[in-house]
């Protein structure tokens, strides 16, 4: 099925938001699975490196698959979900952000029914990340997790209520409003957090138009969008954070395969943020081949001379 292209407004930027932007930005993303794959961040990055390479914007994915913010674990997940809490502090004195992007929420419900303990666990789970973030000296910037999506994903292992256990491989049928009573109070945090991104909405947005096409449509797995929905979590943070929106879809969105400039910044982000993520270290069991950080880093400033040719040669 072809993709539609999506249309949005040109771009606009306040001179204040333009001040804020032109001294560079270092920006760390922490996250379960859905940041660790990072292909919103890669979006981010391309958005910059192609439209507005003159805002030296470093941006590190720190996220970590099976990760919470509350520390929980389903009783069947095959070993204790990782806990930012575990390793916060040191990301934090190691990455030195100016702002810290916290996306958590999806695995914190451990794919149950809802609970009020799960959820005061998750609340203070984010309250004393944020805490830390400005105790760091850095912005802290909440974004809400996606929507659950159960018609993406298989019937025969949905669960009705009542049910001894629940896990990410037998989820909850409404699940998706346990998701959504996390993202609402999430939203709530605009005098807490220094932004709150919502991007349950959007992505359910999105999810719904696509459906009105094609009612077979499939969002991804189901907890993890696929890559028109990481474009989606893309968009919002450039409207959210840097007031940009664009005029029409960038060419290595529709093409990713074909942009040899996505590829670069796919390769840089795989890279570093491989290597970020085992230098400051973390719980889950599974560890990424990375090179040390020093190397990686050197080795990423020669995949950014060949990005910065490129976007050279195009202007």
């Amino acid at each position: 099925m072809m993709k539609r292209r999506v249309e949005m407004t040109p771009i606009e930027r306040k001179e204040s938001e333009e001040s804020q932007l032109t001294g560079g930005k270092r920006i760390v993303f922490l996250g379960d699975s859905i940041t660790d794959e990072g292909t919103f961040i890669a979006y981010v990055d391309a958005f910059f490196e192609q439209y507005r390479p003159d805002i030296p914007l470093t941006l590190i994915n720190l996220g970590i698959s099976s990760e919470t913010a509350s520390g929980l674990t389903e009783a069947d997940h095959p070993f204790p979900r990782p806990c930012i809490h575990d390793r916060l502090a040191r990301a934090l004195q190691e990455s030195k952000p100016d702002w810290v992007v916290v996306g958590y929420g999806m695995n914190d419900g451990i794919y149950a029914p809802f609970s009020i303990e799960r959820f005061q666990t998750y609340q203070n789970g984010i309250l004393t990340a944020i805490r830390m973030i400005h105790q760091s000296g850095a912005k802290a910037i909440v974004m809400t997790p996606p929507p659950f999506d159960p018609e993406s994903m298989n019937a025969n292992i949905l669960l009705p209520d009542g049910q001894k256990d629940y896990s990410y491989k037998e989820p909850y049928v409404r699940y998706n409003d346990v998701i959504r009573y996390y993202a609402n109070w999430l939203i709530t945090l605009y005098s807490t957090a220094d932004e709150v991104v919502n991007i349950y909405d959007p992505l359910l947005h999105h999810r719904e138009q696509e459906r009105e096409i094609n009612p077979g449509y499939r969002s991804g797995d189901g907890i993890h969008p696929n890559s028109d929905g990481h474009w989606v979590m893309a968009k919002t943070l450039l409207s959210h954070l840097f007031h940009i929106t664009l005029e029409q879809m960038p060419d290595f969105i529709e093409q990713p395969d074909n942009s040899k400039l996505f590829q670069l910044i796919l390769q840089r982000q795989h890279l570093l943020g491989s290597a970020w993520k085992e230098h400051v270290g973390h719980t889950n069991p599974s560890k990424k081949e990375a090179l040390p950080l020093e190397l990686a880093l050197k080795r990423g400033e020669e995949i950014t001379k060949q990005i910065r040719m490129i976007t050279v040669k195009s202007q």
